[in-house]
């Protein structure tokens, strides 16, 4: 219930964001004349380890940039790992997975050089990791008995609707906030055991999620002549 707080408070904030953008004047309807690309790294994951507290840790960046005018091709890469132990149970978990999408920008732009986005988008997601249970504890006809479930493989295929901002806060430097509905398409059978998480998407037992992303982002100039790296406006 918590977590469910958390993304509502955090999309209802996107939503007066856009509601402030909206109420300034727009100076230039021009479409922009500048080339860039922004890289950026998930904040949150750092925070994983002391919000779960479940032993899990990973990284998370991003790059996105303007295809055409408001449409914004984007690619995540991350990796996550996890190591849980107990008296019935040791158990981890460790892999690696991608997204790529495409975001739409709702803003208007107010001059040619502005970058501030407000979007909503799609993805599709992937994720290959690997788990498994060195020491597990089962109930059995004989009592209580001591196992273990070896190290199997696994691949999974899912699909997400995200919304979010991105506001320049330095020059070239932003924050970005981005909240994220995921629905499990397909993966490969889990055999003895379900994972506890599965990279990117989150817990293995469930066919949907949501997420929640806080990300430091910096844009990096392609193409431009002018002092800040873009093409001068006339």
């Amino acid at each position: 219930m918590r977590c469910t707080r958390g993304y509502f408070f955090s999309l209802a904030m996107l939503c007066a964001s856009v509601g402030c953008y909206a109420q300034k004047p727009v100076i230039d309807d021009m479409p922009r004349r500048q080339v860039f690309v922004r890289v950026g790294y998930d904040l949150s994951r750092l925070a994983l380890p002391y919000v779960r507290n479940n032993g899990s840790h990973g990284f998370e960046m991003s790059v996105d940039g303007e295809l055409a005018y408001n449409f914004f091709p984007t690619v995540e890469i991350g990796q996550q790992s996890l190591k849980r132990s107990s008296d019935s149970l040791s158990y981890t978990m460790s892999g690696n997975y991608f997204r790529v999408g495409l975001d739409y920008n709702l803003l208007k732009y107010k001059h040619r050089l502005d970058r501030d986005i407000f979007f909503l988008g799609v993805r599709m997601a992937a994720s290959r990791f690997s788990h498994e249970a060195p020491v597990a504890v089962v109930s059995g006809v004989w009592g209580m008995v001591e196992g273990s479930i070896p190290k199997t493989n696994h691949k999974a295929l899912w699909g997400e609707a995200v919304v979010g901002l991105k506001g320049e806060l330095l020059p070239n430097f932003y924050m970005g906030v981005t909240v994220r509905a995921k629905m499990m398409f397909t993966h490969s059978s889990y055999h003895n055991m379900t994972p506890y998480i599965v990279p990117g998407f989150g817990k293995g037992f469930y066919r949907f999620n949501a997420g929640l992303s806080y990300s430091i982002l910096y844009a990096i100039p392609i193409r431009g002549a002018g002092s800040d790296g873009f093409p001068p406006t006339e």
